[in-house]
Order: C-alpha cells, then structure tokens, then sequence
C-alpha cells in the first residue's frame, strides 16, 4: 500500500509539472488528459484536430493484442499448477507486458486518435528496435519518455551535461525500484542495475555504430540485451510475490 501511495504520489506530481509546462487543454480535454491518458506532455489535448484515418487500425491491433493476452492468462491459470513456477511467474510477466502494455494500451492511443487528440502510441512496434536508444528514446513505454523529457531532463541537463543521459537511465532504475522492490520489500538495487548496465550499452552500441549493423543483428543486439538481464528487472522476489498469485494459488 506504501508503495502504491508513493508511485501514485509522484504521478500525480509528474502530471502536474507537465500541466504547468505546456499549453492549458480545456476543461474536458484536460480531464482527458489527467485521468485517461498516461502521457505528460498536453499538447495532443490543447487543441482537437481531425479524426485519425489510421486510429481505427491501431484499435483493432490493440484490441487484437488484448485479446490474445487475455486468452493466454486465461490458458495459464489453468495450467498454471502443473507447471514450474518460475516458468509460471516468467510467463505472467510476459503475459501482462502483452495484455497491457503492448494490446489495452493501443485501445486507449487509438480511441483518442479517433476523437482527434493527436496522441502517440505508447508502444510503437518495439520488437522493431535496431538498438537500446531506439527502444528506449522511441517504441517503449512513449508516457515514460515524456516524463524524462518535460519534468527531469531539463534539470539534469543544466546540473550534469553530458552526464544527463546515463542519469536518467538510473533515475528510471530508481524509479522502477518503487514499483517492483518496495512492494516486496527485498531486491532493492536489481532494477536499477538493469537500468544502469543499458546506460553503459547505449553509449558502447553508438560507439559501436550498431544503427549500421544489418537488420537482424541489430535486432538480436538490443534484445540479447533486453532480455539476458531481464532478472535484474523482474527479480525473483517480484514475480513470485506479484506476478505468481495472479495464475497460480502456490
């Protein structure tokens, strides 16, 4: 319950920084804005435009995306008990990624394309990454780079340089560690080293000039990276506490 008081509390905070910097929405618009939609910045609701030709596409793959996630939760808590739990529990992250993340998400981007609020996907296509930058800066999880961009970058900017961009690659370890390690008291620093060792990547893959790596090496570059540490993320201590219950009694 902590946890949550303290992840609602910085949302809530975050939301406002971004009423405060960017154009006023009217009235209804801003309800929009601050209960509806998870991004930060509020230009997509300060003035309405036409209807989206492609927002009906993007709800139909969200809604699609949705739907499979729902019948694999569905297929795991029923095979949920005759199998082992850390497979269960892997399995549970994946399946909520896909449900939510990646499936509900599009619903919500495309329902408000379709009444003319020029929204982004909050995750657009990421398994097409060809590099942790482009993952991170463009396909993943948009509400949170928003975040960085209007409420933590310009300060760490003006205070670190350079350093700014490794900074806020540990800021969302820290982050994160609210929302995975405090729940379950335990695991305190994982999060954040996942963060910080693709802090470390990032700079190596631009050194590297992965972006002129052909397609498919690129690709299997930022998801070996994505996900060979993925435990320092979903550490066990989370999966079992959080994501087991919800496909499995034990």
């Amino acid at each position: 319950m902590i946890a949550l008081i303290v992840v609602l509390a910085i949302y809530a905070g975050v939301k406002a920084v971004g009423v405060t910097r960017g154009p006023r929405p009217p009235a209804g618009s801003l309800a929009l804005f601050l209960v509806v939609w998870p991004g930060v910045r509020t230009e997509p609701f300060a003035r309405r435009g036409g209807r989206d030709v492609d927002a009906v596409r993007v709800m139909g793959q969200g809604a699609a995306v949705a739907t499979a996630g729902a019948l694999a939760w569905w297929l795991l808590v029923e095979t949920g008990e005759r199998l082992p739990r850390d497979l269960v529990g892997w399995a549970g992250v994946a399946v909520l990624l896909m449900t939510f993340h990646c499936g509900l998400s599009d619903v919500v981007s495309g329902g408000l394309r379709r009444a003319g609020y020029p929204v982004r996907r909050l995750f657009r296509d990421p398994l097409a990454s060809r590099g942790l930058r482009e993952f991170w800066s463009s396909r993943w999880n948009i509400a949170f780079v928003e975040m960085n961009q209007v409420v933590f970058l310009p300060w760490l900017r003006r205070h670190l340089g350079r350093a700014a961009h490794p900074a806020v690659f540990v800021l969302s370890g820290l982050l994160h560690e609210l929302a995975i390690s405090l729940p379950v008291g335990t695991g305190f620093g994982l999060p954040t080293a996942y963060f910080t060792l693709h802090a470390v990547a990032t700079h190596v893959e631009q050194r590297l000039g992965v972006h002129r790596w052909p397609g498919w090496l690129a690709r299997a570059w930022t998801w070996a990276l994505l996900i060979g540490p993925l435990p320092l993320l979903f550490h066990r201590a989370f999966r079992d506490a959080v994501v087991l219950p919800l496909f499995r009694d034990s």
